[in-house]
Order: structure tokens, then sequence, then C-alpha cells
């Protein structure tokens, strides 16, 4: 199949039902991004993007990466905090030190 032949028929698509040009392109970024966003190591995002590696995609999609991994480093933080914050049963508290 040839390239022009999927950007003729969403051109198509978009007008017969009023929508905007949406370029083919945008598709792909929106995999990567949905794969990124949901902890896809970069290694998989990348072959699934056909990347010959993991590089190309960490620098195209550097700040997706980082706002994934601030947003684990937040997960982790916010189950130690509340881990040892306010325990809710006896097997939840922390081991008292010697």
């Amino acid at each position: 199949m040839h390239p022009d032949s999927i950007t003729a028929w969403l051109s198509n698509f978009s007008k017969r039902h009023d929508l905007p040009h949406i370029n083919p392109h945008a598709f792909r970024h929106t995999v990567a991004s949905v794969l990124i966003a949901n902890r896809t190591d970069v290694v998989t995002v990348a072959r699934q993007l056909g990347h010959s590696s993991a590089t190309t995609t960490e620098t195209y999609y550097a700040h997706l990466i980082e706002e994934s991994r601030v947003q684990a480093s937040e997960c982790i933080a916010e189950v130690m905090l509340r881990g040892f914050s306010s325990p809710t049963s006896e097997n939840d508290t922390p081991p008292s030190t010697l």
C-alpha cells in the first residue's frame, strides 16, 4: 500500500465527516505517547515504531519519557510514605529499631 493512499483516504474521511485534517503520522505519535504513558519500556516502544535503536525513541519522545519517570517516582514516594505514615493494622507498623 502506498502512503499517499492512506493520506488521501484520511483526508476524504475527514472532509465527509466535517473533521479537521489529521496527518497519518499523528497516529504514530499517539501510539508512542500511549505506550510511554502506560510505562512500556523504551526498547519495546522503539521496536513498535520501527526505530533502529531505543536512542532514537528517547530523542523524539524525551519529554514524555521524563514525564513518565516523574510519575513513577511520585508513585513510589506516595506508596512508601503512605505505608509508613499511617499504619492501619499491627502488621503495617514498621519494625522498631533496637
